[in-house]
């Protein structure tokens, strides 16, 4: 048992630097997504608050698993039982609540979809003319995933005279970039020009579904290692060598 024992040890400490380093990574992206001008615009165009929320869950989450990959390495390098089992119910609290969300998630994702819906309908007509804040906020998300209009397309922008939604179609009769059909809209920037033909609901969506995978194998991989780890924390406690000594 003093081979495996001390095999485990090693391991566990190595987990936990990977931990600490993932901490910092789940922090980033947290700080990340809560000041990043394109997904900003969104969130201020859809009307959708809850969003920070879901930023500021993720820099908590990291914080903690800064701390949790503190007391995991000083538990497993001192085998402190205590350190130990702070580590342990830490752990099994963010899988736990890592478990909710991916829960929470999968079950609304259809009501997130509809209330970004639900935020962007509410804007419509859009009108440039104005000059406004949240007219300049639209171009800019058009300009970010590369669509036209919020909802049902060019049509959003009021007589169908739109704003923002230049582009250079790169081959004859894109599907991405074109003219208008005359008597549909216009390309208030550059008249005769092509514009984006994708509205910015479905860009959006489709954004959130390619990066949806990505986010779950993550998430995955994160929860099968603190399984791991709350394992090792326990078989590290069972050890004969651990005890109560401190620092």
């Amino acid at each position: 048992m003093g081979c495996c024992s001390g095999i485990i040890k090693y391991l566990l400490f190595l987990f936990n630097v990977l931990f600490w380093i993932a901490g910092g990574a789940v922090l980033g992206i947290g700080i990340y997504l809560l000041v990043a001008n394109n997904v900003q615009a969104v969130v201020q165009v859809a009307g959708i608050q809850f969003y920070y929320a879901g930023c500021y869950v993720l820099i908590s989450v990291g914080c903690v698993m800064f701390v949790v990959g503190f007391f995991g390495c000083c538990g497993a390098i001192k085998e402190n039982k205590c350190l130990l089992g702070t580590y342990f119910t830490c752990l099994l609290i963010i899988f736990l609540a890592q478990v909710g969300i991916g829960i929470w998630a999968l079950v609304s994702q259809s009501s997130i979809e509809t209330e970004i819906k639900k935020g962007l309908n509410s804007t419509l007509p859009l009108d440039y003319s104005k000059s406004d804040a949240y007219a300049n906020t639209v171009v800019a998300v058009q300009q970010s995933f590369k669509c036209c209009g919020l909802v049902t397309g060019c049509t959003d922008w009021i007589g169908g005279n739109t704003t923002g939604c230049s582009c250079t179609p790169v081959i004859t009769n894109s599907t991405v970039c074109a003219v208008p059909s005359s008597g549909t809209c216009i390309n208030g920037d550059t008249p005769g020009g092509a514009i984006y033909t994708s509205d910015c609901y479905d860009a959006i969506i489709k954004f959130i579904n390619d990066n949806i995978y990505l986010i779950a194998g993550i998430g995955l991989g994160i929860g099968l290692a603190e399984i791991f780890g709350m394992i090792f924390a326990l078989v590290m406690c069972r050890s004969e060598k651990s005890g109560y000594e401190t620092y």
